[in-house]
């Protein structure tokens, strides 16, 4: 039991802490609705399970195939953060009363921006790799190390899910909308900010080797 509550916890206070999930999330619920917050959260959960399968399975293993694998996944995921973050600052301004996707934006883009913003997450992948070798142990029953992973995926569906519920409320939605012009400049910083810092720790960690 002590086990149990212990990851539980320590996942949850994972899931709830700020980084890209949170910041995807909260700029496709203000500037699109909750039909698109919710999407990117389901995406979100769903590539925590692109984790969970390679922390289960052997991060040696996969390393030894393919030695520079979380490298280039660092990489990658820098490179979509600054991007995302970028295209947020510059993008265009949405009519305050409009309520439906903009054009070209459909559930399925909605939902692999969330597969594409944790998939590509080193936090996540850090986090679950840590959870699964230190505190569940390769010695756990396949069942029961399938089971947390349906738990962590379930625990960034739930709490994104309501945080998507939360910042499109209406109310909320028309005074950013009235203000969005700050708010991308806001999130989009806050995007390519942490795509910069992951670039550039992964450049200075390769320099340092």
């Amino acid at each position: 039991m002590e086990q149990i509550l212990l990851i539980a916890s320590i996942t949850w206070l994972a899931v709830l802490s700020p980084g890209a999930d949170f910041a995807m999330v909260s700029r496709n619920s203000f500037l699109y609705g909750r039909r698109s917050g919710l999407a990117a959260s389901a995406g979100i959960a769903i590539a925590c399970w692109f984790h969970v399968i390679y922390a289960m399975f052997g991060i040696a293993v996969i390393q030894h195939t393919f030695p520079n694998i979380l490298d280039f996944i660092k990489f990658v995921g820098a490179a979509y953060l600054i991007y995302a973050g970028v295209s947020t600052a510059f993008g265009t301004i949405r009519d305050v009363e409009g309520s439906l996707l903009p054009s070209g934006r459909s559930m399925a883009r909605e939902m692999m921006t969330g597969i594409l913003t944790n998939g590509l997450n080193p936090k996540t992948s850090i986090f679950v790799i840590s959870l699964y070798t230190q505190f569940i142990g390769k010695d756990t029953p396949l069942s029961h190390q399938l089971l947390w992973g349906l738990f962590i995926s379930l625990s960034h569906l739930l709490w994104f899910a309501t945080v998507s519920m939360f910042l499109s409320n209406p109310a909320i939605r028309t005074v950013v909308l009235r203000r969005q012009r700050i708010f991308n400049i806001v999130i989009g910083i806050v995007l390519a900010s942490l795509g910069a810092v992951l670039f550039f720790s992964g450049t200075l960690g390769s320099g340092a080797q």
